[in-house]
């Protein structure tokens, strides 16, 4: 039977087979970083010769992606940070078990569970780049504890049984009932009608509908098939018999993945300085990713955070919102006009 280790291993080499890794925004197509490694060259070059995680950049990305996938419900960077942080305990499992004649299943199981709890303890209020090393020391120090009293934890087969899906919930849904203020409509249909027409409205008043139609061009074109897929598959659509059902998207595929601290500090109403205070600190609301010598905001959490609903719109309805809001422009600015 597989131990703890080789069972995570096993999971995240399955995950990432041999594809690139991105650790500056998860998704190579997104990142201004030319160098993408194999998940092999990340993990030789994150352990490091004497297997000690030290407080780099790069493991400072690697938790930050860990915590941004959390946020999505996706375990995958998680496993990859805990993967990482158990190869670099190998020696010290081998060592435990044979100094204190404790089966090796056991004190890896304990290892790992320790470092997964330090995980979930240390996402607020510790910095990304601390967290592998906190989570070693638990490791070792709870495998001893372990050996020492004689407990005997069974080791886990499956990496699913390792994660709690409590401790890390989903996104809620997007909010309707916050875009129709005083409104008490009830037909799905009109209220899915309504908020695209408002978002379109949105994006005329922001002067950003040249790009917002270049974008849906792409939609009706075929070119965006990930991003209707995506959105096609939501329960919450009414209108399956709208002409190019298949053309919804989240107003959060319109808009940049990242955008820089300057515009997220600008965005939270918080001066610059504090943002950055705050990432030294681990308080940032959005953990940052860095590429290169900056440090990137993603955009999803960040309207997670500020309650922003990032909804499913038709590219229809957005368009008719902004024609009735350019329309009623012009009204305003020449009032002979009917």
């Amino acid at each position: 039977m597989s131990d703890a280790f080789a069972c995570v291993k096993q999971y995240v080499f399955r995950t990432c087979k041999d594809e690139q890794i991105c650790v500056h925004a998860g998704d190579v197509r997104h990142c201004e970083i030319m160098y993408h490694p194999t998940y092999e060259r990340l993990l030789n070059k994150a352990i490091m010769l004497d297997g000690e995680p030290k407080p780099t950049r790069l493991w400072e990305s690697m938790v930050a992606m860990g915590r941004l996938h959390d946020m999505r419900g996706d375990d995958t960077w998680r496993m990859i940070v805990l993967d990482c942080v158990m190869s670099s305990l190998q020696g010290w499992s081998l060592r435990i078990s044979r100094d204190l004649y404790v089966d090796l299943s056991d004190v890896r199981s304990d290892m790992f569970e320790a470092g997964l709890a330090t995980w979930t303890e240390t996402v607020r209020g510790i910095a990304p780049r601390l967290v592998p090393a906190i989570m070693r020391k638990t490791a070792i120090r709870a495998a001893y504890q372990g050996a020492t009293v004689q407990t005997r934890e069974t080791a886990f087969e499956r990496p699913e049984d390792f994660l709690d899906e409590e401790d890390h919930p989903e996104m809620p849904g997007p909010k309707a009932s916050s875009l129709i203020h005083g409104a008490n409509i009830r037909d799905p249909a009109v209220v899915e009608q309504l908020r695209g027409e408002r978002n379109g409205a949105l994006f005329h008043k922001n002067n950003c509908m040249d790009a917002v139609s270049r974008f849906h061009e792409e939609i009706r074109a075929g070119r965006r098939p990930d991003i209707t897929a995506r959105a096609a598959k939501a329960p919450m659509l009414a209108r399956s018999n709208l002409f190019g059902p298949s053309h919804y998207y989240y107003i959060s595929d319109f808009l940049p993945p990242f955008i820089g601290m300057p515009a997220a500090a600008e965005a939270l109403g918080i001066p610059e300085s504090a943002a950055y205070h705050m990432v030294r600190r681990g308080t940032f609301p959005c953990p940052p990713t860095r590429m290169g010598r900056s440090l990137r905001v993603p955009v999803r959490p960040l309207m997670h955070y500020m309650e922003i609903p990032d909804v499913i719109v038709h590219p229809d309805d957005v368009e008719n919102g902004a024609a009735h809001a350019s329309g009623l422009a012009r009204r305003i600015r020449d009032p002979r006009r009917v």
